[in-house]
């Protein structure tokens, strides 16, 4: 069964990181989609107070997976109330894709591919 999860640290992923320029970046966080003991895909990102991050989603090559992953990262942001995610360094172009922002780097509000987050924002 597949699952998204977030990992309690970034090992595994030192070198992905340096290819970034994010290995002296402590607040990177990082989900993995895991079916089994399989690593299908994962997601490379930072919460900050005034946004989300988004520096990679690796997806082998799955729209839906990719779409899945990302969709978990971005409910973690709204449950926090952050309610912008920026998409970095080549990542822009997942949200076109996906057809949840028509051009740009910058989904705002969050909440909007949710249908709304009633209460969000006290979560905070």
């Amino acid at each position: 069964m597949l699952q998204i999860i977030k990992k309690d640290n970034t090992e595994g992923y030192e070198k992905i990181l340096e290819e970034l320029g994010l290995s002296d970046n402590l607040q990177v966080k990082i989900s993995e989609a895991v079916d089994g003991e399989n690593v299908n895909g994962y997601g490379i990102y930072e919460l900050t107070p005034e946004a989300l991050k988004i520096y990679k989603i690796s997806d082998g090559g799955d729209l839906m997976l990719a779409d899945g992953i990302l969709r978990s990262i971005l409910f973690l942001a709204a449950l926090k109330g952050i309610e912008k995610a920026e998409f970095e360094r080549g990542s822009e172009d997942l949200p076109n894709r996906l057809k949840m922002i028509k051009g740009g780097n910058i989904l705002e509000p969050i909440s909007d591919i949710f249908g709304g987050c009633e209460g969000c924002k006290d979560k905070k």
